[in-house]
């Protein structure tokens, strides 16, 4: 190779954990090294982090002058040579976005630290990743851009690639034109490759199978142009077919809708299952008469083989006598029956496959669409595990006293039949399981258990055939052995039960595993999603020490688990061997001579039923499994749905009318997933009483509150738990709103303000309909639109995220974008608006998107319009800006209610809602209440300077700072995410090497094929040995003949489980290695890794890859070897004894080969596209349930719910066509198999005068069984690829991935840093190579104990400062010391543990207080609690003890990101968590931008007492915070533009002047601490 540098990457797009039996085939390509794929190799992006795919052009135009080179070019195919595809890139739009997304310098793709942590919900994506560092920039029209501005769908051709750090240099050789010179001929060789290569359809067009005629259906023949498309050229997104109308999303969810309803009306017990069932009928009962029918055939000809035998055996005597030998037509006729029948099952088996395929395919898309309508309907308390306690439940209750305990699992509805069953109470006065839906556990029920459902329908049938098939067999053993055949079919009715209550034990145990995965996944995501902040504290050695610990607990279980599976399997491969070796000798014993007809027709008899036997405990397993998945789908379609809490009256008077009303949120899941009993468990009778009691309580409580006209105490689950409750974690009592009662008018601006936690978001989520309403009434007389507060922003373009659906309104879109000062940021974008903006909204800034969420509410055009504090996250001058021309001005007709900390705002509004404490402590005008209320007049004191000077309080120019790098990046025109890289070729050889390393030695290898070896030698003995045996060949007695076959028996047994047992020992030793390594090097990674990798990525390897390696790499590679060492065995045996078939076997074998390459070129691509759009179908899933209160509050449930069966129909589209090119596949092979199976009969017919009778019967008993063989063993080989994709994404994390300097190097002393003391001198910084400085020369002398305070525009520099002291982007220039240490120079640890972080977002790890403020233990009770006081988390009289709810204690739960604490709370844990570090050095990052001025005034008096003596970097967003600073910074373009005090900066005018004066800080506010600070 002329680059050097090679690396081939196999797409892991397969289904995920698939059985052997059901991944359809596959064959890899074999490893070559002579046909690497080089480095230059580059796909588009795909995949729900880049709906716009970029291109990059490697062309290098010493190879085709004439053409740019297209994606085909680039790879090398298997079978010929490689083409060009030449195409007009400029009349593609997708290409010229692409093109125009090409980074300006080589590196510039490398890395990209524009974002926050991305997060994606799917974890499952299958991509794969290859390397590339080089894009070239190429500028285009605008109108080419805008030809691609309604362009929603990815266009998956190719995926662009994420970076490392290799020079781009190396790759522009011509690596395409090298193969294509060597491997010319083939082509002209090759008949498949005569004609040209097809055009790209400028349209998808129809599946064909939709008119496909009945032969074709039958031989999937309709797939054929498909095969010949892509084996001639890479296949396209517009090759591949658009979905079977019969098949669509749409009408199947529609169908299966209506009869779940139905059935639920009438009161099913499963109306799921049924509806399910009614949907896809039609379908699943034709794949069951098929496999019905080929079983009967698979077991009637063996049983012919009896006959054919015979025929040979008469033949042989007939001559050896001299007597009239049978005439050769009888054998010819019994060849050719033999081999129709085999004709006839294969077909039959393939229909039944595909059939069982679609069907589960099916019902997994609509499960998903309907799963993502319930999430868009489902109620607060049902999410938080709740159910409503209705009235007139007594004679439930009275009913559940006297059935059994677990009837408590009934629903509400009584029926003639039993009705739905629902999950069984948690007990304890709580009504519901507790357990909730949580948006984890919906993405679980979307991903995992509508995969089961998927899996389990593949071959259902089993369930009722295989029974079948195994009574047929008996019939006809009983026809060969007589009753001696009962003593080896005892052995297999006594056995099978055995085996499957085995596989019950496994169940249980594969229940822990789950738990301990769970735990490992969510750690590890958790860690990944705030990898910044771990970074920041230094916590990776610690925390990958706790994920090392659940770890081993979860590799020793898997150990167990698959020692007891291996033994199972071993038992089940033997029994038919031990079932027909028990027959033969009882047939023996009983006087009998042992025919060869007999014994070998029955002998392939007993193989037959290997199949069926082996696959039904793994079908059962299946099944129930699914069963399971599809109770708990039910469950949570049959939970309670949300009313619209209001009733809609669009003529009101008023736009919203409160009277009396009351709201709840919800408790929060009283049992944790991790910790719940599996489901169903039975309550003890004092649950059941205690949950009577509490539901008569909760009654008498309704009846009591309508009385009294007040919140009732435990009207509903949703109220806290009574006192004798004893759930695992705490419960909190959930918070109310009490007694709302105002209107607002349909043209009135209303103020909600309050301290934080008083219930503002509340209030706003109440008319947004979120919160539950539990008394009163509420009417709302206008449409609405809301701005949460965090700004819920989609996977799309800005135009997309702020037309929200609506059509566009050129003039209108205009103005909106005007009034929310958005125009200077699209036009810095590289695409203005149609640039596409990352996962949860990470590649814009805080401020931008508030801003977008404030513009798509206008633009929105509702007639009430709810904002929950917009303007927080927003500078000064903007938030000003937005309130002038949006909210006084665009929305001046409209009726607006703002909830919101900038007091500058009041005296502007027409009225002001004043909460505490979720009640109303004053609503009227602010003229009024400035006169007549004094605690208002208090709290306006505090921003009187403000409210004169009508200017925000904070007023620095500083947007989150993360926008300025994102600006600053995008500039130069940028990528967005890099895409995961889709694989070329299979895996390569080293990867197998570093994989059997993981495993403690190379030698584990040897040892592992030793005993698969000496295992197939004793299969084969026993054979041989009863084919000696019934020829009596060595003339021994009848019990040394019997004494030798069982040994051999026994000895394959025992064989088979050591070979299995060494090699799941060595694969989970492996797994664990590796998942280690990649883990450990992973968060090694600089944070430009992560900014540029979407999180949904980088678990997906952790999560989805590690199950793969746990659970199914070693299955696989345990059934490939054992049945290709069984081919190998039988094909070596026949040509032993019939010389003439290797002749036939050669060209077989190469038509084999040839099915197969043609396959695959087609079938890796379409399972690719497959993998990428099924990552959009989980990015939309979970994108859209974690907008559901802003989908519902805009009231666009429909328009993303049919977004989304889009999405599922696109993925399928290409899901469906990988089964039918499966069984293309299929019944090509087996025809090969079958034609083995007639040659091997002819033989046996030609030699019958030589070859003894008793060796003919072994090998037709023989080759009978390797026809499923064959395929089985080109599937497992594409399994074992696939699982190897895992090995192989996992090992290029654990070696590829870049690092950051070492966490430990030279000795530091354990009281550094003294006094604090940081130097910077001359430090120059930029994000990467070949861009510019972000801080440029900058030198400045912090002295021990000082407090500085960093000021500046967005974009100066101010964050940068941090980055560089924490070493998260090293330097590159100059020098920053601490107390006379130069930090490069020290280990990364040593220095990040050694400083304090107060980050701008607050970050909660899942656990209790304790574990965030001290997650590894180092510091007392006491020391948490007072730094608990210190940050006014809990007040001064509360005790370490007091731990009643409501409160905050140190054991008090943290739920996922610690949304269960309001934005202040949780600001001031973080403060804490720098309190109990007790650094020396204090950085605080904007600590104080999303509380109220009490907050603030509480951190910045806990900064000033508890940072005392400390030296403190602040960067501000409110200048008032920091004008008693000793110093202030002014940064400006990466360069100090002024340092000095407050005072003397102030004084002399300047950039931090004109900053105080915009911000009404004037000099009196300095002259208190003048005389301090000169």
């Amino acid at each position: 190779m002329a680059s050097g540098i090679s690396c081939e990457r196999r797409s892991s797009a397969f289904r995920p954990s698939l059985t052997p039996y059901q991944s359809g085939v596959l064959i890899p390509v074999q490893y070559d090294s002579t046909r690497r794929e080089s480095f230059g190799a580059r796909f588009a992006c795909s995949g729900p982090w880049c709906q716009k795919p970029r291109f990059y052009n490697s062309y290098s135009p010493s190879s085709t002058p004439s053409l740019k080179r297209s994606p085909v070019a680039q790879i090398q195919f298997p079978y010929g040579p490689p083409y060009f595809a030449p195409r007009n890139i400029m009349t593609d739009p997708a290409r010229d976005k692409e093109q125009e997304f090409a980074p300006a310098d080589p590196a510039a793709e490398a890395v990209d630290p524009s974002h926050d942590e991305p997060l994606d919900g799917d974890g499952y994506e299958k991509d794969y990743i290859d390397i590339a560092t080089q894009g070239q920039s190429s500028s285009n029209t605008p109108s080419d851009a805008g030809s691609n501005q309604n362009e929603k769908r990815p266009t998956l051709d190719r995926t662009k690639s994420y970076a490392t750090n290799t020079s781009a240099l190396t790759r522009t050789d011509s690596h395409v034109d090298e193969p294509a010179q060597k491997r010319s001929w083939i082509s002209r060789i090759n008949p498949l490759r005569w004609g040209g290569i097809p055009p790209v359809p400028e349209t998808r067009k129809v599946s064909r199978e939709y008119n496909a005629p009945f032969l074709s259906l039958v031989y999937f023949q309709w797939m054929a142009p498909m095969m010949s498309v892509g084996y001639k050229r890479q296949l396209e997104h517009n090759d591949i077919w658009t979905v079977n109308p019969d098949r669509k999303a749409d009408l199947m969810t529609s169908k299966l809708q209506a009869s779940f309803k139905k059935r639920v009306a009438r009161g099913d017990k499963y109306p799921l299952l049924w509806a399910l069932h009614e949907t896809f009928h039609v379908e699943f009962w034709i794949g069951g008469t098929c496999q019905f029918f080929s079983n009967i055939f698979q077991v009637l000809s063996p049983f012919t083989l009896r006959y054919l035998i015979q025929f040979a055996e008469d033949a042989y005597i007939a001559q050896r006598l001299g007597r009239p030998v049978p005439h050769i037509g009888n054998g010819l006729g019994l060849v050719f029956g033999i081999t129709a029948m085999q004709m006839i099952q294969s077909l039959g088996t393939n229909q039944f496959i595909y059939r069982g395929m679609m069907v589960g395919g099916q019902s997994r898309a609509v499960l998903i669409s309907v799963i993502f309508e319930k999430a868009m309907k489902i109620s607060g308390r049902a999410k938080a595990g709740g159910r409503e306690i209705k009235e007139g439940r007594d004679a439930d209750a009275e009913k559940e006293n006297n059935a059994p305990p677990k009837d408590s699992k009934q629903a509400n509805k009584t029926s003639k039949r039993s009705g739905p069953k629902l999950v069984a109470n948690a007990g304890k006065g709580i009504s519901g399981d507790g357990t909730g839906w949580a948006n984890g556990r919906v993405v679980n029920l979307m991903s995992v258990d509508t995969y089961r459902v998927d899996q389990a329908s593949g071959l259902f049938h089993m369930i009722w055939t295989a029974p079948i098939a195994c009574i047929v067999t008996l019939v006809l053993l009983l026809v060969n052995l007589s009753y001696s055949a009962l003593a080896g079919f005892a052995l297999l009715v006594i056995g099978l039960p055995v085996l499957t209550k085995a596989v019950k034990v496994l169940f249980a145990r594969r229940r822990v595993i789950n738990k301990i995965t769970d735990q490992r996944v969510s750690l590890t995501q958790e860690i990944l999603q705030a990898v910044r902040f771990v970074k920041f504290f230094g916590w990776e050695s610690a925390f990958l020490a706790r994920l090392g610990e659940i770890r081993n607990r979860e590799v020793r279980s898997i150990q167990v688990l698959l020692a007891i599976r291996n033994a199972i399997n071993a038992v089940s491969m033997s029994l038919p061997i031990f079932a027909s070796m028990l027959a033969f000798i009882t047939y023996s014993l009983t006087s009998h001579s042992l025919a060869p007809a007999h014994v070998f027709s029955s002998l392939a008899l007993f193989n037959s039923l290997r199949m069926p036997l082996n696959l039904l405990p793994l079908v059962i397993g299946q099944v129930v499994d699914a069963w399971s998945s599809i109770y708990r789908i039910q469950e949570y379609l049959l939970s309670e749905e949300q009313d619209d809490e209001g009733k809609v009256d669009l003529d009101a008077k008023n736009a919203v009318e409160m009277v009396n009303a009351d709201f709840t949120w919800e408790r929060t899941a009283t049992q944790d997933p991790d910790h719940l009993a599996f489901s169903g468990k039975k309550q003890t009778k004092t649950d059941i009483k205690i949950e009577k009691a509490a539901r008569k309580q909760a009654v008498a409580d309704k009846k009591l509150a309508a009385k009294m006209k007040q919140a009732p105490g435990k009207e509903v689950s949703g109220s806290n738990t009574p006192d004798d409750s004893s759930t695992l974690t705490e419960d909190r009592e959930p918070f109310k709103l009490h007694n709302m009662n105002f209107s607002i008018g349909r043209n009135e601006l209303v103020a909600v303000i309050g301290s934080v936690g008083s219930g503002k978001s509340s209030l706003l989520a109440s008319l947004a309909g979120d919160m539950r309403r539990t008394r009163g009434g509420m009417t709302l007389g206008a449409s609405r639109a809301f701005c949460p507060q965090y700004a819920w922003i989609q996977n799309a373009t800005v135009r997309e995220n702020i037309l929200f659906g609506k059509d566009m309104d050129r003039d209108w879109y205009k103005k909106v974008i005007e009034a929310c000062a958005l125009q200077p940021d699209l036009d810095m974008l590289p695409q203005g608006d149609a640039t596409e903006i990352g996962e949860r909204g990470i590649t814009v800034s805080g401020g931008q998107k508030q801003r977008l969420n404030i513009a798509r509410a206008i633009y929105f055009d509702a007639d009430l319009i709810l904002m929950d504090d917009p303007l927080s996250a927003v500078d000064a001058h903007v938030g000003r800006h937005i309130f002038d021309n949006a909210i006084m001005g665009l929305l001046k007709n409209k009726s607006r209610i703002l909830a919101t900390h900038q007091l500058w705002v009041l005296n502007r509004c027409d009225r002001i809602i004043w909460l505490e404490e979720g009640k109303i402590q004053a609503i009227d005008t602010f003229d009024n209440l400035m006169k007549d209320h004094a605690g208002f007049q208090l709290l306006m004191e505090s921003t009187a300077v403000e409210k004169q000077h009508e200017e925000e309080d904070h007023v620095n120019e500083d947007e989150v700072e993360s926008e300025k790098k994102t600006l600053k990046k995008k500039r130069k025109g940028a990528t967005l995410m890099q895409a995961e890289e889709r694989a070329v070729k299979s895996v390569p050889w080293p990867v197998y090497l570093d994989y059997i390393r993981a495993s403690g030695s190379l030698l584990n290898a040897p040892i592992v094929l030793g005993f698969l070896l000496l295992s197939q030698a004793a299969n084969l003995g026993t054979s041989l040995w009863l084919s000696y045996w019934t020829s009596n060949k060595f003339g021994y007695t009848k019990g040394v003949y019997i004494g030798v076959y069982g040994a051999l028996g026994a000895a394959q047994a025992l064989l088979l489980f050591f070979f299995a047992l060494s090699l799941t020992i060595m694969g989970t030793t492996a797994s664990k290695k590796m998942l280690n390594t990649a883990i450990t090097r992973a968060l090694r990674a600089p944070m430009a890794f992560f900014d540029t990798t979407p999180l949904g990525r980088i678990t997906n390897r952790f999560s989805r890859d590690v199950d793969v390696m746990d659970n199914n790499l070693t299955d696989a590679i345990r059934m490939y070897l054992l049945t290709l060492a069984m081919i190998m065995s039988v094909f070596g045996l026949i040509i032993a004894y019939f010389h003439y078939f290797a002749i036939a076997l050669g060209p077989l074998f190469l038509l084999f080969l040839f099915a197969a390459g043609y396959y695959r070129a087609s079938a890796r691509e379409m399972k690719r596209f497959e993998s990428v759009l099924r990552s959009t179908v989980f990015a939309k899933f979970s994108e859209g349930i974690s907008g559901t209160a802003c989908i519902r509050a805009y009231g666009l449930k429909d328009r993303f719910i049919h977004d989304l069966r889009d999405a599922i129909d696109e993925m399928n589209s290409a899901y469906y066509l990988t089964f039918a090119n499966q069984r293309w596949l299929s019944t090509r092979l087996d025809l090969i198999g079958n034609l083995l199976v007639f040659t091997t009969g002819l033989l046996v017919v030609t030699s019958r005068f030589n070859v003894s009778p008793s060796i003919s019967g072994l090998v037709l008993s023989y080759i009978l069984a390797i026809v499923q063989m064959i395929q089985f063993t080109v599937r497992q080989l594409a399994e074992v690829e696939n699982g190897m994709n895992a090995t192989e994404r996992l090992h290029y994390y654990g070696t590829a991935l870049e690092e950051e300097a070492p966490l430990h190097t030279v000795e530091v002393r354990k009281s550094w840093p003294e006094s604090g003391e940081i130097i910077f001198d001359n430090v120059q910084m930029r994000y990467r190579e070949g861009l510019p400085l972000v801080l440029s020369g900058l030198s400045m002398h912090v002295k021990g104990g000082e407090r500085i305070g960093v000021v500046g525009r967005t974009g100066a520099g101010k964050s940068s400062i941090m980055s560089t002291l924490f070493r998260l982007v090293e330097l590159s220039g100059g020098s920053i010391t601490i107390d006379g240490l130069d930090i490069s120079k020290i280990g990364l640890h040593d220095l990040r543990s050694r400083l304090a972080i107060i980050p701008q977002d607050p970050t909660l790890f899942k656990g209790t207080i304790r574990s965030n403020l001290d997650p590894f233990s180092e510091h007392t009770d006491l020391e948490l609690w007072s730094a608990l006081r210190q940050s006014d988390l809990i007040s001064e009289e509360a005790s370490l003890d007091d731990k009643s709810p409501g409160r905050i204690h140190l054991d008090g739960v943290v739920e996922d990101e610690g949304l269960n604490f309001s934005l202040g709370q949780r600001q001031l844990m973080a403060l804490a968590r720098a309190l109990v570090r007790g650094s020396q050095i204090i950085v605080c990052d904007e600590a104080t931008s999303s509380v109220d001025m009490e907050t603030d005034d509480k951190i910045q008096r806990t900064i000033a007492t508890g940072f005392r003596g400390k030296t403190l970097l602040c960067i501000a967003h409110r200048l008032k915070t920091i004008i008693n600073y000793d110093r202030i910074c002014v940064m400006d373009q990466g360069k100090i533009a002024e340092l000095d005090t407050p005072y003397a900066l102030y004084q002399k005018g300047g950039i931090f002047r004109s900053m105080c004066e915009r911000g009404g800080i004037r000099k009196e506010d300095f002259v208190g601490f003048q005389k301090e600070e000169q």
